[in-house]
């Protein structure tokens, strides 16, 4: 009986869940769900788990996962759970809520929510000459790009934007060309768009090289990853330089690939 009435409710939900703030609409009588928390131990590539603190099993049948992309806005059911964690698929970075169930009554509001928001990565703009390549390395503490000569050993780039031999730019990989870069570590790069970046098998989307501009996803060697933006500045006629400009987000939970829209 229990099933067939949390089966029942999960459909009236799941139907309100596309056209309203249902989570919030919601006031029953049951405990607020509290230590909601993102396992960062189990969350992996674009799937998120959620844990928080069990309530009395006597009180409950199960508990909603609630989703939303932003902090503010509907929220959207995303799972339907019978124990204190729950899994969701994300197409982007997101916020997460839960409430607990017994019947047709829920927790009188939804609690404390947590998210796998991203950092936002300092701009950094550097001088490109059009003749020699500049490489960039992630300082993940710092939340910001350094610039340095891809040529020393020492600097250990994460990418390096270059002229290829058609006098286009492209962007390429940490260790790429180690006879040009000896220094670069162990990178990916991709060009696919969206909010979620390519799976660590994916063998099409990430490459030896991008163009230049526009989002671009970056798997950093320790398994962190990033989504930047490179732009440049007009050319100066005269020097034949501009300036490239970079700036994006990291994913801080290790091994997540998703992001929020820049």
């Amino acid at each position: 009986m229990k099933k067939l009435i949390a089966t029942f409710f999960l459909g009236v939900i799941a139907v309100s869940s596309g056209c309203g703030d249902s989570a919030t609409e919601i006031q029953g009588t049951l405990p607020v769900v509290t230590g909601i928390a993102i396992d960062t131990d189990a969350s992996t590539g674009d799937t998120i788990f959620v844990t928080w603190t069990a309530l009395d099993p006597s009180l409950v049948d199960g508990y909603y996962l609630w989703t939303r992309p932003t902090l503010e806005g509907p929220w959207y059911l995303a799972a339907l759970c019978n124990e204190n964690v729950g899994s969701h698929i994300a197409a982007s970075s997101a916020f997460y809520t839960v409430m607990a169930f017994k019947g047709d009554d829920t927790s009188s509001e939804t609690g404390l929510s947590a998210n796998t928001k991203t950092e936002s990565i300092s701009e950094i703009r550097e001088l490109f000459s059009l003749k020699a390549p500049v490489g960039f390395r992630v300082d993940l503490d710092g939340d910001s790009l350094i610039a340095g000569d891809p040529g020393s050993p020492e600097f250990a780039q994460h990418f390096t934007v270059a002229i290829s031999w058609t006098g286009d730019r492209f962007l390429f990989p940490g260790g790429a060309h180690p006879e040009l870069w000896p220094g670069g570590t162990r990178t990916r790069i991709s060009a696919i768009g969206g909010l979620v970046a390519p799976a660590p098998n994916d063998t099409i989307n990430w490459k030896d090289s991008i163009s230049y501009g526009g989002d671009f996803f970056l798997e950093l060697d320790d398994g962190f990853y990033c989504m930047l933006k490179g732009s440049h500045t007009f050319p100066d006629t005269v020097s034949m330089s501009d300036t490239l400009v970079l700036r994006g987000q990291s994913q801080p939970i290790t091994g997540v690939r998703v992001f929020s829209e820049q």
